[in-house]
């Protein structure tokens, strides 16, 4: 276990519609690394990460933020998060890309911001002109990532950042967001993500 804890579950239960989803469920997120949940569908990585957020509450047990439980506020203005079902709306992806950001006080970002980014992550600078809905599952989840790199938060909660990638791409994103100290909880099944970890919750 983490000497400091940065995230801390502690006997944490819930259930939907009478089946249990989580009983019991602990674990330590250290600071500064990268913790990554491990476990095929179904078996609570998810609900986690939201557990995390706030934007659910557990049945018993209690979800830990720096010592102290989680107010969703508090941690949210922390927590750059990227959800499986990523939707940023209808428009170009320059402009979906810039919505965060409104949020960002003294933010001086632009195009060429996040052309850089997203062609670190193997997403074409000429996308920035299409339409967001356009574009493949892939190039939209490196939008997504890429967006979370830039809002330069201390901690990242990634919903299987890699599942709709190729291996080549898969490093280009570990070449991105794994430089640095921020603190990363990731959900995954993917091996090479995975081993990238510095520390593994396996869930059943």
């Amino acid at each position: 276990m983490a000497e400091n804890p940065y995230i801390a579950f502690k006997k944490v239960s819930i259930s939907f519609d009478g089946e249990v989803v989580l009983r019991d469920f602990s674990f330590e997120a250290p600071a500064g690394k990268h913790t990554v949940l491990k476990g095929e569908s179904g078996s609570g990585k998810s609900t986690i990460l939201k557990l995390l957020l706030g934007f659910l509450k557990p049945d018993q047990g209690s979800v830990m933020f720096k010592k102290r439980d989680v107010h969703p506020q508090r941690i949210r203005q922390r927590t750059a998060w990227l959800p499986q079902d990523l939707n940023l709306g209808d428009g170009l992806v320059h402009e979906v890309m810039q919505q965060p950001f409104s949020f960002k006080i003294n933010s001086s970002l632009d195009k060429v911001d996040f052309s850089g980014t997203l062609e670190a992550l193997g997403v074409p600078k000429a996308n920035l002109n299409k339409p967001f809905r356009d574009l493949s599952t892939g190039q939209r989840q490196r939008v997504g990532l890429a967006i979370c790199h830039l809002l330069d938060k201390p901690l990242l909660l990634l919903d299987e950042p890699t599942s709709a990638l190729d291996q080549v791409t898969k490093q280009k994103v570990a070449d991105v967001l794994l430089e640095g100290k921020r603190t990363i909880i990731s959900t995954s099944h993917d091996p090479f993500w995975v081993e990238l970890a510095d520390k593994v919750i396996q869930l059943d």
